[in-house]
Parts: structure tokens; C-alpha cells; sequence
């Protein structure tokens, strides 16, 4: 499966690359701008995903969103820096209990091992 790595803070993330329609830089963007917990890019509305909150950090002001769309929704995830898109075997990625986050929507889906430190990799279906 194709994943697109991620940073947020000292944090590392996965997505689904095929989940990534578009990567903006919010300095390149004229049409881009935030309100409270939205994105608005070129009038559409977009609902934020807070990884700075799932990594107990600060929200701070990110330097690239990433647009997912996913099923019949979008959303906007802030992300502090995109690493690279990586092959990564389905068979490497160790799926999550249900238990660890017990909200209705969940964030990730599984986790695997990136060199020497793991990486959450997102639940897109579970965000959207």
C-alpha cells in the first residue's frame, strides 16, 4: 500500500496516499484560510483534523494541509512537514484494537515499525 509520511510536531504519521487528493501551502494559497475549527479553500468548508491534539501538543499554525477525501466527505489534516509516499506492505502494519480509542470516529488504524521508531498510520474512514 502507498503511504504518504507525515510530521506533526515530534510525532510521525502515515496516510493513505490515494486518500490525498491535494497537498497546500497555505502561503501559496490566496482562496486559503481558517475559521475556528474549518478550512475554507476556494469557499468550500472543510472540518480540521487535529493531529497536534492526538499527540498532545499545542495546535500550532502548520505550514501544509493535506485535503482527504474519503467516501462521501473531505476534511483538512495540518501536518508541519510531508516526508515522502513509501510501498509499505499491508503485512507490516499491525492493526490496532478497537479499545485503545474508544470514540466513535476513529483516528488511526494501525501502526508500523518506520526504522527505528514507529509511525501511526491514519484511519481515513474513521476521520471522514
Amino acid at each position: 500500500m502507498k503511504l504518504l509520511m507525515v510530521s506533526v510536531g515530534e510525532a510521525r504519521y502515515a496516510v493513505q496516499a490515494d486518500a490525498v487528493t491535494q497537498i497546500l501551502d497555505p502561503a501559496l494559497e490566496a482562496d486559503f484560510r481558517l475559521e475556528e475549527s474549518e478550512a475554507v479553500f476556494r469557499g468550500e468548508r472543510f472540518p480540521l483534523i487535529d493531529l497536534h491534539a492526538a499527540a498532545g501538543e499545542e495546535r500550532g499554525r502548520s505550514p501544509v494541509y493535506l485535503l482527504l477525501e474519503g467516501g462521501r466527505r473531505r476534511a483538512m489534516v495540518p501536518v508541519d512537514r510531508t516526508e515522502a509516499i513509501r510501498e509499505i506492505p499491508a503485512t507490516a502494519i499491525a492493526p490496532l484494537p478497537p479499545f485503545i480509542f474508544q470514540r466513535p470516529g476513529r483516528m488511526f488504524r494501525g501502526v508500523f515499525s518506520d526504522g527505528s521508531e514507529p509511525r501511526l498510520l491514519l484511519d481515513q474512514d474513521g476521520i471522514l
